[in-house]
């Protein structure tokens, strides 16, 4: 993939969940905190530094909120954060829009925060830790990012088990914006519905109204957010007691 400085030209190419974009300068710079919630654009390095050069890999936020430590919490696709048998805990996380802004410095963005976890993946692209719920786990700066409730035309307030079958749901994506559809049927922990997806829509919180249902991992899948949270909870640790 081509990579060419963005003062000269920006060229963005997704392949999967993936763009190109280039930041430039030196040193990052304390910023006052950015808005930040279910449906923000993501932008990931994949284990790379952070350079003029670098490639940065677009997902969707799905959820932000605080575990029973009072840790800022963000949750995404695990397959954001993995490519084939490889895959990038600890990565740095960034803000899109800001990332792939013309004429982005490094000294103007904002450093998110890391990866903490990333789980199993979906059942199509399971990754290097075999199939899963596809979630990952973001460990967000509190000096960096203030959590809102609304992005787009979606709000968040609540988490819920999926509905029934034909109801409407709708998805927040960083690159398709909100999309609608209904619920199609459950398979186990997994959500189908009729909603669509785009490279760097994934990890888009899947919502009936302003309550959470689930993520968003392929053109009508994701995950259910109850199942997530078990596990979360399951787990212990960074994540456990997940709530908004």
């Amino acid at each position: 993939m081509s990579r060419i400085p963005l003062l000269a030209t920006l060229f963005t190419a997704v392949l999967a969940v993936t763009g190109t974009a280039v930041a430039t300068a030196d040193v990052p710079a304390p910023r006052t905190r950015v808005q930040v919630g279910g449906g923000t654009g993501l932008a990931l390095l994949w284990g790379a530094p952070l350079t003029e050069h670098a490639i940065l890999h677009v997902c969707t936020l799905t959820a932000i909120g605080y575990d029973a430590a009072d840790n800022l919490i963000g949750l995404t696709n695990a397959h954001c954060e993995y490519d084939g048998d490889r895959q990038w805990p600890n990565d740095l996380v960034l803000l899109e829009s800001e990332a792939f802004a013309p004429g982005a410095k490094i000294a103007d963005l904002h450093l998110l925060g890391r990866i903490a976890y990333i789980s199993g993946g979906n059942p199509v692209v399971p990754g290097p830790n075999g199939p899963g719920l596809d979630y990952a786990v973001i460990l967000f700066d509190k000096s960096q990012v203030e959590p809102v409730a609304t992005v787009g035309d979606t709000t968040i307030r609540t988490l819920s088990a999926p509905p029934p079958t034909g109801t409407p749901v709708c998805k927040q994506g960083a690159t398709t914006a909100r999309t609608c559809g209904v619920t199609l049927t459950t398979a186990g922990p997994y959500l189908l519905t009729t909603v669509s997806e785009f490279p760097g829509d994934s990890g888009s919180p899947v919502v009936m109204g302003d309550t959470l249902i689930g993520n968003h991992w392929s053109w009508g899948a994701g995950t259910s957010i109850t199942a997530i949270l078990t596990d979360l909870n399951r787990r212990g640790g960074l994540g456990a007691g997940f709530h908004l």
